[in-house]
Parts: structure tokens; sequence; C-alpha cells
């Protein structure tokens, strides 16, 4: 978190009123004609209690009426199912969820028509009978104005519903002179354009649009459009539902996540079955709600098919929801989470006391359990507007703050007129969805003179510190009253937990210019988290006199651990580690290379003379076989297929290769070594990337081939092949193999016993090569 320099201050009295959440004077009409479908107005019925469990502040009143048309003696064109209750206590908020289930579709001749301006009409009667300040009205219908059949509305029906219309638009016009809002939320088959016409008002806040029509036109709908414009209504966080299905018998857990700064949360779960049970779990609780996760809960609504619990100060994280039933299985059961933040306003201005004429910087930040909001996620859809007015009745000027560095620090500037005398009062608003809004009110005094002033400024715009850390700044001192003035800075407004002292607190000021080091130092046993207050410049004899002020916010991080500590030896450690393994890695690398048989080819010597060679048919393996066949042109290698007998196989090894015949050990040769295989024939192997010809007997001449091709009888005849003796490792450091026998190459019986099967145009047969 990032230490917030703002320029002037916070009067004591603006901290003394602890932060709240604004009450809402809510009415929910809910449209019963006879051109709503039963599903619909069970949809209806759905969002009302939707409503009704978004409504968060105490004191707050709610009020749900269901309404048709009154045709004739005996019938109400409006059904007060639910009268202004308010809600401070778990009873009242019960009370409400029970009553919505009293709403029901109109039949014919119990007044199925649609009196949208009685309904308008019992609205605005319920928000002038007095109640909170901030007044909503949800309209839920399909907009369909129907009062032909209603008599006080005119003798001829066909003109009954334009005089019904010119009623509602009169009651709308009354609606908006209250302040209240209108939302229209459409369903059935609606009329767009009729619902349009009956949104009215300003949304809670800028940043969101203000009332218009939405279209609910199906269940899976629903709930989004009730979140959005109750959201934009009340300012309330409505993240998005999570949804599942409970199956008869088992049991389905929802996840919900509370934010740290929420001061009242409302857990709404959608049932679709009242004998669906649920249980709330906060994170890391032993025991479920009530007994843990928040000081106060108000349940509500469980024996309907939508419940809900209001948490007071409810315990930040993830919460479990677990509904289960025996009876019953229930399809897309859902659950949301609607917060708000209780938060207060800090307001101050640069200079405190300007002169006419003067540039005024104006800083706002909000404040939530006793600490600044500076998350970036939280603070990102803030609105802070301040207003100047002034004793001498000049016009009111407005400032809209930003906060370009996203550091929390909403800023702005405000020009006291020229010709401005006496009291001035600065007014500040913040609002946003997701807090519950505040106004602070800074009053000052335009200065007669200039002699003193002053200016507070930190060195970092962001910083973090650990406790016993200390965070710098310069105070700057414009002094023309002609001799010294004594001036000190002070702490105010500390947030709890926050120790912290000012060094040095005197600031001596002579004439003229005057610059000085401060430093602020937290104490060991401070908060951890954000730290907050208000630093300033004072007339050491006179504090009330300030003439320089600025708001911080910082944030007190745990001292580093062991490893935080020694990170440049981990680090290093780290970085050991590193370069061992890419040595390892290029070593096994290297030796899988090395293994690798591309670039050797196996070569078949006919009398001295070489006849024919072949190549691995896959370079990177570990081996490569081929077989001897006789052709009508000669005998000849090839690679060996699938299942081939009578195999040849080369290797590479240490300082040579391996070569095994068909039924036999394998033998060891160097490259460009050649073995008789009887007869008049030998193999060699060759590297072709470089690898010269060897041989420990022999300095051969680059291959010549035989001018007389022609197959001759072969000798498969003598000593069997020498193999690797013992534990003979290939790629172990030392001699290699012993030495070929009896000054030959290799065993002269290193032939197939068979010979190859295997031929282009007939069998290879040893015993009778033509």
């Amino acid at each position: 978190m990032a230490l917030l320099p703002a320029l002037a201050g916070v009067t004591s009295a603006s901290q003394e009123q602890p932060p709240t959440l604004p009450a809402l004077q809510v009415v929910v009409l809910v449209d019963e004609s006879g051109s709503i479908a039963e599903q619909d107005l069970e949809r209806e019925k759905e969002a009302a209690r939707t409503i009704a469990f978004s409504v968060l502040a105490p004191g707050s009143v709610v009020s749900v009426a269901g309404f048709g048309s009154a045709d004739r003696e005996g019938q109400s064109a409006v059904d007060a199912v639910c009268p202004p209750t308010k809600l401070d206590s778990a009873q009242q908020r019960d009370v409400l969820a029970n009553c919505i289930g009293k709403l029901r579709k109109r039949g014919d001749g119990e007044g199925a028509g649609t009196d949208h301006a009685a309904a308008l009409q019992q609205a605005l009667s319920y928000v002038k009978g007095g109640g909170p300040e901030k007044k909503i009205v949800f309209l839920l219908t399909d907009g369909k104005l129907d009062v032909s059949g209603s008599g006080q509305y005119g003798e001829q029906g066909p003109r009954r519903n334009e005089v019904g219309a010119a009623k509602a638009r009169e009651a709308l016009a009354e609606l908006e002179k209250t302040g209240a809002q209108v939302w229209p939320l459409g369903f059935g088959n609606v009329d767009v354009e009729a619902l349009r016409g009956f949104a009215r008002g300003t949304s809670c806040t800028p940043s969101v649009a203000n009332p218009r029509e939405k279209v609910v036109p199906s269940s899976a709908e629903l709930l989004p459009a009730v979140y959005e414009a109750f959201s934009a209504a009340g300012c309330v966080a409505i993240p998005p539902p999570q949804r599942g299905d409970l199956a008869k018998g088992g049991s389905l857990e929802l996840t919900l996540d509370i934010p740290a700064v929420a001061s009242d949360a409302s857990i709404v779960v959608y049932k679709r079955n009242p004998k669906v049970q649920v249980e709330y779990r906060a994170a890391g609780a032993s025991e479920p709600a009530p007994r843990a996760g928040g000081t106060k809960f108000d349940f509500a609504g469980q024996a309907t098919e939508t419940e809900s619990v209001l948490i007071t100060d409810p315990q930040p994280g993830k919460w479990t929801i677990r509904l289960s039933s025996a009876e019953v299985s229930a399809q897309d059961v859902a659950a949301t989470v609607m917060y708000q933040a209780a938060v207060k306003a800090v307001l101050s201005v640069s200079p405190p006391q300007p002169a006419a004429g003067e540039t005024v910087d104006v800083t706002m930040q909000v404040w939530a359990r006793g600490k600044a909001v500076t998350e970036p996620d939280l603070v990102r859809g803030l609105t802070f507007v301040t207003t100047l007015t002034g004793s001498a009745g000049f016009p009111a000027q407005q400032v809209t703050l930003t906060d370009p560095d996203g550091d929390g620090t909403f800023s702005g500037q405000l020009k006291v007129p020229d010709d401005a005398t006496g009291d001035l009062t600065y007014t500040g608003q913040v609002t946003g969805v997701g807090v519950g809004g505040d106004t602070r009110v800074y009053p000052a005094k335009v200065r007669k003179d200039t002699k003193v002033s002053g200016q507070i400024l930190f060195d970092s715009n962001r910083s973090e510190v650990t406790p016993g850390g200390t965070v710098s700044g310069t105070v700057s001192v414009t002094n023309n009253s002609g001799q010294p003035a004594d001036l000190q800075l002070r702490l105010d407004d500390l947030s709890p937990g926050t120790t912290l002292t000012v060094d040095p607190a005197e600031v001596p000021a002579g004439t003229g210019a005057t610059t000085a080091k401060f430093t602020l130092r937290f104490g060991q046993d401070t908060a951890l988290g954000v730290n907050s207050g208000t630093v300033r410049l004072v007339d050491r004899a006179d504090p009330s006199t300030v003439y320089a002020e600025r708001l911080f916010s910082t944030d007190v991080q745990p001292p580093p651990g062991v490893l935080e500590r020694l990170w440049y030896l981990w680090s290093a450690l780290a970085l050991a580690l590193l370069v061992v393994l890419v040595w390892l890695g290029r070593r096994l690398a290297r030796r899988r290379r090395a293994m690798q048989v591309g670039g050797l080819s196996a070569q078949l010597w006919q009398g001295g003379y070489f006849a024919t060679e072949v190549e691995p048919g896959n370079p990177r393996g570990k081996a490569f076989q081929f077989v001897l066949v006789e052709e009508f042109t000669g005998r000849r290698l090839q690679q060996a297929g699938p299942g081939e007998p009578n195999v040849y196989e080369v290797r590479r090894v240490a300082g040579g290769v391996s070569l095994t015949a068909p039924g036999r050990q394998p033998v060891r040769l160097a490259l460009g070594e050649r073995t008789d295989i009887g007869g008049d024939l030998s193999i060699g192997v060759v590297d072709q990337n470089g690898a010269g010809f060897s041989d420990t007997t022999t300095v051969f001449e680059p291959p010549q081939a035989n001018p007389f091709p022609a197959s001759s009888t072969t000798d498969f005849g003598g000593p069997p092949a020498q193999p690797f003796a013992g534990s003979y490792d290939p790629f172990a450091d030392g001699p290699g193999p012993a030495a070929p026998v009896n000054g030959r190459h290799a065993s002269p019986d290193f032939g197939p016993p068979g010979g190859s099967t295997r031929s282009t145009d007939h069998h290879f047969d040893p015993n009778n090569p033509f």
C-alpha cells in the first residue's frame, strides 16, 4: 500500500461520526394482471424477494404491492401484500419473505386489468409518508396499461387508457420531484416502448447508468437483470451467482467470496423448493453461522423458495454454502452475495484558509473500518465530487476529483472567487457501487493576509515499511510577517492501532523561506496493514491555526523472515543449482547424442574390395540393424525390416562400435576396422561425420569397388567370435577390448549360422551361395 500525500487536511469534527450504510426506502410494485402468465408471476415474486433481500442498511423500509385494476364495486386496483416494513430485525425480513408469497394472478371478474397509475400513486403515498431519503421504486410489469374496464377513468372505454396513461405520467413526475428512482423491469410479453417510459430519476452514483428499462425474457436472465438494476439503484455490489443442480437425497456446495472491506453482506440462496436445507460456513470457521462468521445474523425466507442471511461485520474470505435435501431434487439452484462497505469520506483542502482568488487543492479519500481504502479494485469505480460555496453568495463551484496514480487519493482544484469574503464551505461526497457513500463538510474562511504559508511534501508517493520503519518528507514555509514564526508538526486522526512519531516536531521559521526535513517513524507495536492519518503544520502557540496539512496512508508489512533477509544467499544457491542442472543437462544430451547411430555406415567387403554399404534408417536411434542378402548382382547389405531374422546390429561404444551378429555375442570394433564373416567377405563400420578409418594391422585406403563382383563360396567355419569379456562398460575409461584374434580384425566365423533368408531376387543360402 502506498504513502498517499494529499494537500491540506481534515477537521477533527469530520472524524467524529462513524461511517454507516445509508438507509433506503424501497417500493416493489408487482403486476398481477391477466396479461401476466403464471410462470411470469412466479419470476416476479422471485425478483421481489431478491430486491427485498438486497437491502442491507438497518433502518431501511421495504414495501411490496401487487396491482391489477378496479373494474367494479368492491375491487381494488392495488393489493398491498407487504405494507411499509422497517428492516430493524430478522423477524421483519422474514415477514417480507413470507408476505411476498401472497401475490397472485388475478382471474376474470377480479380486476384483471393493468392500472399503472394506481400502482404508482400507491408508491408515491409511501414515499411521501416519510422515511429514508434515498427512495427507489421497482415496477415489475409487462408494460401494457389496460384500464378499459375501470369506470373512474371516464365513461368511454377506448379513451380510458389515454386518461390512465396521463395519470401514470403525473405520478411519475411527482415521484421524480421527491428524488425517487423508478426502475421498470419487464416480464412476460413485454411492450418495451411502454416499459421504457416508466424510467425516472438518477442512479446512486455517476459511475453507473441512470434508471432504464430491463426486460427479463426468461428465468435464466432474471437474476442478472435484477442484480444490475438494484446495484445501480442502491450502490450494492452483487457478483455473478454460483449455480448447480441438487439431486434428491444429495448435497451441493457453492462458494462465495466476501471482501475484507464489506461491513454488511447478504447471502441469497435460490433453493427452488422450500424443503431444501441450507448451511452457511465462513472461511476457516469450525462451526456454521450463526455460531461463527460475523457479529450478527438475520435469517429470512427459510420456509420459502428463496432464503437469505444478512451478516453484520462478516468474516472476509470464501464462504461455503451447502444445500441438501432428502425429499426433493432442485434444478438450477443458485447463490450470490450482496455486500456494501460503510465508508467515510475524508476531505482536505490546501491551503486550509485561502485568500480570495487563490487556487485550492482538494483531496479526498474513503475510509472503511477505520482505515483508508486504497485497493485498486475497490476504489476504481468510486466517484468523488467536491462543491465550494460561500457566505458572499458566489455561484457554487464543483469539481470531480480524479486518481491518475491509482493510489486511492482523489484530487482536483477549485478557485476561490476574487471577490469572496467571509465563510467558505467545501462539501465532499463519495459514491460508488459497493460503498454506502458519504458526504463531508469542511468549513473555512477567506484569509485576509498571506503573511505565513506552508506546504508538506513526502519524498516518495509510494512506500511500504515494517514496524520501526520511517517515511521522510519536507516542510516548506514562507514567512512574510517580519518576525520569526514558531511552528510545529502535529499528527492527527490516526487510524486504530497506529503508533507514530514525527521528528523533529518543531519547525522554527525565520523570515523569508524556510525548508526543513522531517521523518515519520512507525512504532514496533504499530498495527500491520494500512496506517492512516494526517500531518499538520500548526502555530505552536495556537494549534488551531493550521498552515498546511497532508493525508498519509502507509502499508506496514511484517518484518522479513530468514528467507527474505538472506535473499542474496538463496539467489546465489539457486544460480549455482541452475548452472549444475544446465551442465548435467548438456552432459546428458552429449551422451545421448554420442550413443546415436547417425553418421555410421556398415560396409560389406568382398575379396578385399568394397562391395556395398547401408546407413541407419533412424539416425537418432541407439542401434541400427541390417541383413546380408544375395541378389543376382551379388551380395549386399540392407536395412532390416520388422521381425527380420538373422539380423546384424551396430551400436556406438567408447572408442568405436559394437557389432552383434545373429545368435552371437557382440564384439567391439574400431571405426574402419573390418571383421571376417566367412569366405572372402568382411564387414566394417565407418563414421561418415569425419572419423577416419582405423585398423590395428592395416591402413585402409578409400573403398574401391570389387572389379569381380560375382559371388563366390563363403566359408563360415572357424573359431567363434570374441565377445566382450566380464562386465565391460563401453562408456568407461581405460583400455578397450582385447586385440584381434590371430592377427585378424575379428573372428573369421562371424556370419549368421543359417545365413539371411531375405533376398531381393532369391534367398541367400550360405552353404550354396549360388
